[in-house]
């Protein structure tokens, strides 16, 4: 991935390339760890999204587009159905909005919350197994991460929201290879994703955010379910002159004359979050609680700090003072005042409006100032913090390491599930749906867990 695209050609036909992996790929491809992490992104996607349900942006969307109780999509915890297309939209925007769902350094976003919901509503719709649903999740993550570091975060700081764009390739790719279709029809799927990719971080701190993720589903649906009717359109449409990446990204990088997996999948480098705002808050909020837990500092100690991180948090998280619960998730420093005051930033009920307008946080937030350094690690933050009694402190931290332990990592998001879905499900079928997600691989029909979580 080292080459730059600087002329005219690409030297490698991007999407026929894809089109060939994706085709291809089937159970015997995947190894028992991507399925291990399939479950995971699964389970953590699935809780957000039944958590999410509640949201008012949700509820327009159902009330907008709901169907009748003879559809065959499940709407997720509304006992509520849908066509797939509409289930995929509305399940998508459910998974996208808390912005608590996965992500990935390589794509640049959000990997499972295009992907899950649109093959969740193909496998539903076509009685697929537990092992279909995992490859596909598998193969739209590995899409999605390939195509991210090909445009580059040159893309995602030209305006666009990647989860939108690249995340439409994504569940595209997802459905193709669950709908068995072959090199040639998903190298049509790719076209009708890169002609319908959209999303701009102008709509960040809005419902229009995950709306995005709504739309890459339901548009990567449409995609192979027309091209798999035989809708044709350019078929090298990712890499033309006036295609996908040329017309979206000003700098890219190069693309290799074929996908080897042989060191794992990108799935196995997923991020999960554990505070539920903007991932790229993350290692801020670290940092703050190492300096209240190790220094015994808190928001009465405060005089002034600084957060040094990298060009990517602009525009992104810089909201300097937020007028709504939502606001505060992509605002850096209100999310540092709350937690130097030891706010657990996990808990959903935290981020309300009266949080975000409340004068003590408001005023904190004042007192500290966002520092956007240019640097190629885009992850880590530096926190200095000087005292009122004349100290300074300093801490780092960097979230962005995928987790080895997995059985530990199942561990902590079983915790986070229980904490957003248990609420809304009910103990007894929340306790369905995870045994459900946890034999997945295993299961010859995906009913239980449809049963579980609708």
């Amino acid at each position: 991935m080292e080459k730059k695209m600087d002329d005219a050609s690409t030297g490698v036909a991007v999407t026929q390339v894809m089109a060939d992996w994706i085709s291809r790929t089937d159970d015997a491809c995947i190894t028992p760890v991507a399925y291990q992490w399939a479950r995971h992104v699964l389970l953590d996607w699935l809780a957000v999204g039944i958590a999410g349900t509640t949201e008012p942006l949700v509820r327009i969307l159902v009330e907008a587009y709901r169907g009748s109780a003879e559809q065959p999509c499940l709407l997720l915890a509304s006992g509520q159905r849908a066509a797939p297309h509409d289930a995929a939209l509305i399940n998508g925007a459910a998974g996208h909005a808390l912005d608590y769902d996965d992500v990935a350094s390589r794509m640049f976003g959000h990997p499972t919350v295009p992907v899950a919901p649109a093959v969740l509503a193909l496998a539903q719709s076509r009685s697929a197994s537990g092992r279909d649903l995992l490859r596909a999740l598998v193969v739209g993550h590995e899409i999605e991460s390939r195509l991210g570091e090909m445009v580059g975060p040159s893309h995602y700081q030209h305006g666009f929201h990647v989860t939108g764009t690249v995340g439409t390739f994504g569940a595209a790719a997802a459905c193709a290879n669950l709908r068995g279709l072959d090199s040639g029809q998903t190298a049509h799927a790719l076209g009708l994703a890169a002609t319908q990719a959209a999303g701009l971080k102008c709509m960040f701190g809005t419902m229009g955010k995950p709306l995005h993720a709504g739309k890459a589903a339901m548009n990567g649906l449409m995609a192979a379910e027309l091209a798999a009717r035989g809708f044709t359109v350019n078929d090298s449409a990712i890499e033309c002159a006036q295609g996908f990446a040329r017309t979206m990204a000003p700098t890219l990088n190069g693309f290799a004359p074929s996908i080897d997996t042989a060191h794992g999948f990108a799935i196995e480098r997923t991020l999960f979050k554990y505070h539920a705002s903007c991932y790229l808050t993350h290692s801020t909020i670290e940092a703050v609680r190492g300096m209240r837990q190790h220094d015994g500092v808190d928001l009465d100690a405060l005089a002034s700090m600084t957060i040094q991180v990298a060009g990517n948090h602009r525009g992104v998280c810089d909201i300097a003072v937020p007028q709504d619960g939502l606001g505060i998730k992509f605002s850096i420093q209100h999310l540092a005042a709350l937690a130097l005051d030891g706010a657990d930033t996990a808990d959903l009920g935290l981020y309300t409006d009266g949080t975000a307008l409340d004068a003590r946080y408001a005023a904190a937030a004042r007192r500290m100032s966002m520092h956007v350094v240019e640097a190629e690690d885009r992850d880590t933050a530096v926190v200095t913090m000087h005292t009122r009694d004349g100290r300074t402190l300093s801490r780092a931290a960097n979230v962005a390491i995928p987790d080895t332990d997995l059985d530990a990592q199942w561990t902590r998001l079983l915790a986070k599930a229980r904490s957003i879905a248990e609420p809304v499900l009910g103990a007894r079928r929340f306790d369905r749906f995870v045994d459900a997600v946890a034999t997945l691989d295993r299961a010859p029909s995906l009913q239980p867990l449809f049963e579980a979580i609708q």
